[in-house]
């Protein structure tokens, strides 16, 4: 007995042995595993923000446990029709996902998939786990002094699901009793270009713009000392942590979702990756990260781009997700008040020209497409209307008669 137990000493080694040479040896999943990206800026710069994290690190920490290893390959993804994730996932080319999260909460919604992680974002020198929605317009325009002022203005958004640059925005208008298609001039939309949005708003050209508080800290964060911060709030709260500037509304941060095919062990591998990366990493420091966390819920997100038409139902309950690319998409998710209907998108061409506002070129504009509905008159109300003049008339022709 004795012998025995001596000899499972170096049994249990060899086996241990053979079990980590199992695991490393490991064989792939898949060959190739595929994440795509969206930021507001041109697709190359996607690529050179991006690709560093979930491209050239994955395949270092995750890609090389596998043998051979896993290919990693980062994609900008919803710039452009040809880019859209929406048709990539249906060909089964696309595995992971980073944007905003009006988008991914509508993707995952779409096709089951499942939220995944959320990045810690440096703001100025704090860091938030989560970002916010600011409603501004210059200070030194006295006219604009609260959100209700706004109507009749003209009013800049940016991208179709962006929480923040539009969907958020539009939520909040609505609860101040303002439908920025009904009520306003002039509702452009900027798609990723941020930058012109911001930029009209300052010297004057738009009276008020919806915009994210991380990207304005990241790129002017001087220029916040110019604005009036609508519904303003400076010690907002998220997760017990007061967020580091002034807001209109916290709201999620962009965040991954990933495809439910994927494997738990691999989900797993990539998340610890994440989380192991820090500040101080260069492909963190390239997207202005502190960190990472498994996935914040993205519901209200969801429920924001359902109330603006972006998430919708079709007859037989599909959620389905508009596509973000065009005019025409935009017009399409446009919901106008019950007793207002949307005019015809040719239309909409003109009413701009029509109301003297122009639309400065590569912006979608709208100049309130939704219009009340004319008043209903039924038969029975002019039937009724008919007889009561008859009777007045043959009345007076009875006083009269001597």
């Amino acid at each position: 007995g004795g012998q025995n137990q001596f000899h499972s000493m170096p049994y249990r080694f060899a086996l241990m042995v053979a079990q980590i040479a199992a695991l490393a040896a490991e064989k792939p999943p898949m060959s190739t595993f595929i994440v795509g990206g969206w930021q507001p800026v041109a697709p190359s710069e996607v690529t050179k923000m991006m690709a560093p994290m979930f491209q050239d690190y994955l395949n270092e920490a995750v890609g090389k446990q596998y043998d051979p290893p896993m290919n990693f390959v980062f994609q900008p993804m919803d710039m452009d029709l040809s880019s859209s994730s929406r048709v990539r996932i249906m060909q089964d080319k696309l595995h992971m996902l980073y944007g905003v999260p009006g988008h991914i909460a509508c993707k995952a919604a779409e096709f089951s998939w499942v939220p995944f992680a959320t990045p810690r974002v440096i703001i100025g020198t704090s860091t938030a786990g989560c970002d916010a929605l600011v409603i501004f317009s210059l200070l030194n325009n006295t006219a604009i002094r609260k959100i209700e002022d706004l109507k009749c203005k003209k009013l800049g958004c940016g991208y179709l699901y962006s929480g923040t640059t539009y969907l958020h925005g539009n939520q909040q208008m609505l609860e101040h009793g303002l439908h920025i298609f009904r009520d306003m001039a002039q509702v452009r939309f900027y798609g990723p270009d941020y930058e012109s949005l911001h930029q009209a708003v300052m010297r004057g050209d738009l009276d008020g713009g919806f915009a994210t508080s991380s990207w304005i800290t990241k790129t002017h964060l001087r220029d916040m000392d110019a604005f009036r911060i609508h519904d303003r709030q400076d010690a907002a709260m998220f997760e017990d942590e007061v967020y580091p500037s002034p807001v209109s509304r916290l709201t999620p941060t962009y965040g991954v979702i990933i495809s439910s095919k994927i494997s738990w062990q691999l989900k797993a591998k990539i998340l610890d990756a994440l989380e192991a990366l820090n500040a101080s990493h260069p492909a963190m420091k390239l997207m202005k990260f502190a960190g990472w966390r498994s996935s914040v819920n993205f519901e209200i997100s969801y429920k924001a781009a359902e109330l603006a038409g972006v998430a919708y139902k079709t007859g037989d309950g599909k959620i389905m997700c508009r596509d973000p690319y065009n005019r025409m998409d935009i017009w399409m998710s446009i919901k106008c008040p019950s007793d207002h209907y949307k005019v015809d998108y040719n239309e909409t061409l003109l009413q701009c020209a029509r109301a003297g506002v122009p639309c400065p070129a590569g912006v979608v504009c709208f100049c309130k497409p939704c219009v009340m509905k004319p008043q209903n008159i039924f038969l029975w109300e002019v039937v009724v209307a008919l007889c009561g003049a008859l009777y007045g008339v043959g009345l007076f022709y009875l006083l009269l008669r001597p």
